[in-house]
């Protein structure tokens, strides 16, 4: 009898062990912790005879049930731990785990070995071709943007590998390649371009300081980013005595902090206990009388975030744009303001005091994610030139006038115009002109924005078409926009709440979740949509008016 309690109980146990995450997966019963990192959600394929017949319905299938089942994320971490704790690995692609609970980032661990170079190049002799012409396109940009006042300089923050490279894996090093940091930071101090490289001042701080420069646990610097954020505003001001103001902090001291960021992407079922002491910097910034705030644009990889945890970045800088790799944006100083990178390249250039490259270590085989060879064209090249010279190479090269755009956009100096002269002897004077107009003269008016924005509605036009059609007026003495646009409160709220609507439909996200919002209410979308933009600027208006 007691066996065959004890049989029922273990055959129970047996069924609950194999029909639990079938259940999990379907009703959701347990709340499981989300993994960190990334994740790409793959839908449910639909059954159709031609994604049957071309294994689309098959491969989609076999990955949407790999993403989904049950107690997926518990397994995960699980087996993550095994491999932590029994083998010292990671499946993690972009970490690797060094000696002693140090981890670095694969490609940093790559560079120091040398093998990064061949990602990007077949061999020493094409990196450094590429690595000198971009130094001279750096070099051009910089001299065309002081023309306008403008000040284009190269950061470089400090590689963790180069710092503590007794803790990285053993590997046999590469010596027949180029390291980009120390290529470019000798090729651009050569040229006279300002750039700072901060590894060999980090190697020298790390035996004299009684705190590490970088957590164990974590690629990016932390609080140590500090010495280096005011060192880069100290040489910023010292190239045009701007009256930055000044960057005042004391000592180190620690603070708790259970996870360090990279940590988190291991997805480990426990915390790594063996982790340095964080530290925190109290940073305060002085603004006398004397002293002006900068506009800064970053171009820029992650290290930039530090300056956001760091610093009250408010005070140092009257507004700043960080160019994310030039793929995405964030104005002002709200991390929030994340979108892809849709913007008027001109506009946001001339607007500023300062532009920053600001990167690290092996992301210099990336320099400078395309921004310089955009820059050059937008300040350079107007539409109709560009238009003509790529009729003109694909002529040239028998291809169709789309490549041979795609290869102006990547090779400015199919141009001579750009590639013969250490400065640029051509401009893109018309939409530079447009560009100033619209900085220096209708945005810094509040009705005239506010008429423009009406103008939006009423031309069925975004705001900055509305705003190079102001410009283009100035320029031919025509009549004004805001000359005949009555400044009605109303048609106002109208056109803010056009405008949200076409901001939000740009947004998959948000859209995600008004269109379930709109399921849940047995509405129409697009009634949703306009309501909820109505609801959210209302309760703006609400809290600037207390």
């Amino acid at each position: 009898m007691k066996n065959k309690v004890l049989y029922t109980i273990l055959f129970s146990l047996l069924l609950a062990f194999l029909f639990l995450p079938m259940i999990q997966e379907h009703l959701k019963v347990f709340k499981t912790k989300p993994l960190n990192g990334v994740n790409y959600v793959t839908e449910f394929p639909e059954l159709t005879l031609e994604s049957f017949s071309k294994n689309k319905f098959q491969g989609t299938l076999e990955k949407y049930i790999s993403e989904n089942f049950g107690f997926r994320e518990f397994v995960i971490r699980l087996y993550n731990q095994y491999v932590w704790t029994c083998f010292n690995k990671t499946y993690s692609h972009f970490l690797v785990p060094g000696k002693g609970n140090w981890l670095f980032y694969t490609e940093a661990v790559n560079d120091y070995y040398g093998t990064e170079q061949y990602k990007h190049f077949k061999d020493a002799e094409i990196a450094k071709e590429e690595f000198d012409k971009n130094v001279k396109m750096m070099c051009q940009l910089r001299n065309i943007l002081k023309e306008y006042d403008i000040e284009f300089l190269s950061f470089m923050a400090p590689s963790k590998p180069l710092v503590y490279p007794e803790f990285l894996p053993d590997r046999i090093k590469d010596t027949t390649t180029i390291n980009a940091v120390e290529y470019y930071d000798k090729a651009l101090t050569e040229a006279g371009f300002p750039n700072i490289e901060m590894t060999k001042w980090f190697r020298t701080m790390r035996d004299t300081l009684p705190y590490p420069i970088f957590p164990n646990m974590d690629m990016h610097w932390q609080f140590t980013s500090v010495y280096g954020y005011d060192s880069l505003f100290r040489f910023m001001n010292s190239l045009n005595d701007f009256g930055i103001p000044k960057i005042k902090y004391g000592k180190p001291y620690p603070i708790d902090d259970e996870i360090q960021n990279d940590e988190k992407t291991l997805n480990l079922m426990f915390p790594i206990k063996e982790k340095n002491t964080d530290y925190k910097l109290d940073v305060e910034i002085e603004c006398d009388e004397n002293c002006r705030k900068p506009k800064v644009l970053f171009v820029s990889d992650s290290f930039i975030w530090a300056l956001d945890k760091h610093f009250p970045w408010e005070e140092l800088m009257s507004d700043v744009e960080i160019w994310f790799y030039n793929s995405s944006v964030f104005k002002g100083f709200d991390r929030k303001s994340y979108k892809k990178k849709d913007i008027n390249m001109l506009r946001d250039i001339l607007r500023a005091d300062y532009v920053v490259f600001f990167t690290s270590g092996h992301q210099w085989y990336r320099a400078t994610y395309n921004f310089v060879e955009e820059a050059l064209l937008a300040l350079c090249v107007s539409d109709d030139m560009m238009k003509s010279e790529a009729a003109r190479i694909a002529d040239s090269l028998n291809i169709s006038n789309d490549e041979a755009l795609k290869k102006i956009k990547k090779q400015p100096y199919l141009i001579e115009g750009i590639s013969n002269h250490d400065t640029p002897i051509i401009r893109n004077e018309k939409e530079i002109r447009i560009a100033q107009i619209i900085n220096d003269s209708i945005e810094k008016d509040a009705d005239w924005v506010k008429a423009l924005n009406i103008q939006t509605a009423m031309q069925d036009k975004n705001i900055e078409e509305i705003f190079k059609i102001e410009a283009q007026n100035i320029i031919d003495n025509k009549t004004l926009l805001k000359d005949s646009t009555p400044l009605d409160e109303e048609l106002l709220f109208e056109a803010e709440v056009k405008n949200l609507v076409t901001r939000w439909k740009a947004n998959s996200e948000m859209m995600e979740f008004l269109s379930n919002k709109a399921k849940e209410k047995g509405m129409p979308l697009e009634q949703v949509i306009i309501d909820d933009a109505r609801w959210v600027l209302r309760e703006e208006a609400k809290k600037k008016n207390k």
